[in-house]
């Protein structure tokens, strides 16, 4: 293990560094390198190790690279061979069922009939029993015996069993269940009856209102299967895995949602304009925005009155208000108060641009500066130039800036703080930029690898003191 450490402090000019088994060499592969069927490494570490934070700016040898090959097939294997074991398992189970059914009935048409009669039956009970809890005990034990007679007159149903098995399990655990009004103080056993008091005594429309709540938050559902998804949320087990890249997710709706990103059928389509979106939550975000007034939005800021049409955003914007940064950059010690904001910073720390303009040379990190360069110095696209403005001005000198990071950085040269740091020798400046031409001139690298200098020598000091001891 210091032997390895050690060669990465002592490599040559040019070397790259295998963020594995931080062996240092020349003909290294980025991760943003694709294989034969177009899968970048990034997205193989990713879906195999999802437990380390891969960069893009990582180098890898030809070694672990065929480990990495091996181990990203046999996962594919495996979640290809499930995949096709239970389709056969669900095929044989139904071919089962419906064997038993023939084989056992005596007269093939009446029994088969009855059958259906039965478990319709059956179904419609457990139904209304779901929907209408019993207001005592022997009303519940009614319910039971009753389960239980027409459970055994669909033995030969396995799947209505199971239906049958899981509906009761459900029943009893809803039993103690209260319904409270929450216009008044009356709770009651049954969701009907708390619809019926609403509507009786407080005039309310039976379509607005919510009788099963939340224990752990406020919210109230229409439905128990709602209700019973909501909960999954609080419980944060993510259990459904997508096939394509490897994300967990809570449920399987929002699951099924993310694989038609990766399908890109684009099967709902706007009747106002030409645009098609893959999930019925994009096309109605799209309808909100784009195609309803703005004096329509009914979320509004209370401190500055800005409209939203979403609530989602509206809660990303109070948090603006209230200073709430929740989410934490894993490279530095910066916070940020979305996700978006935190996604756009940490592109910041690579050097990676994936979006070149087909015109010319030049290449971003963001796709939406692409956008705004296109527009603005080719003339193609829509995209709105904005007006840029030296807003930021230093209370110290007359000089104005365009960003408050520059304004920041001016500010510095007031202050005499030096928060930038050679990750090699350890020198400080007031300006990212003077660090960029101090690695160029001092330690012969090229402004274009400053990143992944700075993390292939992460970790130097720690090292230096760790040889130091064993040197003792």
């Amino acid at each position: 293990m210091i032997d390895k450490k050690s060669s990465t402090m002592g490599k040559s000019v040019g070397e790259k560094v295998c963020c594995v088994c931080l062996s240092a060499g020349f003909n290294f592969n980025k991760l943003t390198t694709k294989d034969g069927s177009k899968v970048t490494l990034l997205t193989k570490f990713r879906m195999c190790i999802s437990e380390v934070v891969w960069l893009p700016c990582f180098y890898i040898c030809t070694d672990c690279t065929e480990i990495l090959d091996t181990v990203h097939s046999f996962r594919e294997k495996c979640i290809k061979t499930d995949r096709i074991r239970r389709e056969e398992q669900a095929k044989h189970a139904e071919q089962t069922s419906s064997e038993i059914a023939i084989k056992d009935s005596p007269c093939e048409s009446n029994s088969i009939q009855d059958a259906r009669t039965k478990a319709e039956d059956s179904q419609t009970g457990i139904n209304e029993a779901l929907e209408c809890n019993s207001d005592c005990e022997n009303d519940g034990s009614s319910h039971s015996s009753e389960n239980d007679q027409e459970n055994g007159e669909l033995d030969r149903k396995p799947k209505k069993n199971i239906v049958a098995f899981k509906s009761s399990r459900i029943l009893r655990r809803k039993r103690n269940r209260k319904f409270a009004c929450y216009k008044c103080e009356k709770s009651f056993t049954a969701s009907t009856k708390l619809v019926s008091h609403c509507v009786k005594d407080h005039q309310m429309e039976s379509k607005n209102i919510k009788p099963f709540a939340c224990d752990s938050c406020p919210q109230r559902f229409s439905s128990s299967s709602n209700l019973w998804q909501h909960v999954k949320y609080h419980d944060g087990v993510k259990s459904s895995i997508c096939l394509y890249c490897g994300k967990g997710f809570i449920t399987k709706t929002d699951l099924l949602n993310h694989e038609k990103k990766h399908l890109n059928m684009r099967e709902y389509k706007c009747e106002s304009c030409s645009k098609s979106f893959n999930t019925h939550k994009d096309i109605r975000s799209h309808r909100l925005i784009v195609h309803t007034d703005s004096s329509k939005w009914k979320y509004i800021c209370e401190i500055c009155t800005k409209p939203f049409p979403i609530k989602s955003n509206y809660d990303s914007h109070m948090r603006r208000h209230m200073g709430d940064k929740k989410f934490a950059c894993h490279l530095c010690e910066k916070k940020f108060t979305t996700k978006c904001d935190l996604q756009r910073h940490t592109r910041s720390h690579s050097d990676v641009r994936e979006h070149q303009c087909s015109y010319c040379d030049k290449e971003y990190k963001d796709e939406r500066v692409l956008k705004v360069h296109m527009a603005k110095l080719h003339g193609i696209g829509k995209v709105k130039i904005p007006v840029r403005t030296r807003n930021y001005v230093c209370h110290f000198c007359p000089k104005a800036y365009f960003a408050k990071n520059k304004l920041t950085r001016h500010l510095y040269t007031h202050s005499g703080e030096k928060p930038f740091k050679c990750p090699i020798c350890d020198k400080k400046f007031n300006d990212k930029s003077y660090v960029k031409q101090h690695l160029k001139n001092s330690h012969n690298v090229d402004s274009q690898d400053a990143e992944e200098t700075k993390l292939c020598y992460l970790g130097v000091s720690e090292v230096k003191q760790e040889l130091a001891q064993f040197n003792m």
